[in-house]
């Protein structure tokens, strides 16, 4: 597949964004970068402790940056689940394709489980985790150009439904 602009992969922690996007990567024989690994190359540690050193403001940020900067190429961006919380990112998601993988916040949280790689979903009740998803999910909505509902699917199935809403396959 000959990506012309960069292909977003946007949704809530733990709807398979990284996962979908190494396998698309895999399957098309290009490229996918994922904005939270960017960043903690930026900063030189892993994002919990970023959230703890340097406050969440920050991090979004930074996270602006590295959306802005990647966005110039034409590879598959993975992004981290708040990324949509901005208005600057949101305008810089509609400018290419962008895929909203969706998950029911039950599914997000059996995935999620116990990782502590994810500071804003820890310790969190489902009812406290489908409240940040309703929240989250308009603007979610407003920068899709298309949505795949991931709760059960696996991750080859998704990758194969957004290749064939992209005329891939």
């Amino acid at each position: 597949m000959d990506i012309k602009e960069p292909l977003f992969l946007i949704g809530f922690m733990g709807a398979g964004k990284t996962s979908v996007g190494e396998k698309l990567a895999e399957i098309c024989g290009c490229s996918v970068v994922d904005t939270d690994q960017e960043i903690e190359r930026k900063m030189k540690m892993a994002i919990p402790q970023i959230f703890d050193k340097c406050g969440e403001g920050h991090f979004r940020r930074i996270e602006s940056e590295v959306l802005v900067e990647l966005s110039q190429e034409a590879v598959i961006i993975t992004t981290g689940g708040g990324i949509i919380l901005k208005e600057a990112n949101r305008d810089v998601l509609k400018k290419g394709k962008t895929i909203f993988l969706q998950a029911h916040p039950q599914s997000i949280v059996e995935r999620v489980g116990l990782d502590s790689g994810r500071p804003l979903i820890q310790n969190k009740s489902l009812e406290e985790v489908t409240y940040m998803y309703q929240t989250r999910l308009p603007y979610y909505l407003e920068c899709a150009s298309s949505v795949v509902d991931t709760t059960d699917l696996s991750i080859e199935e998704v990758a194969q439904t957004i290749l064939k809403e992209m005329n891939v396959y």
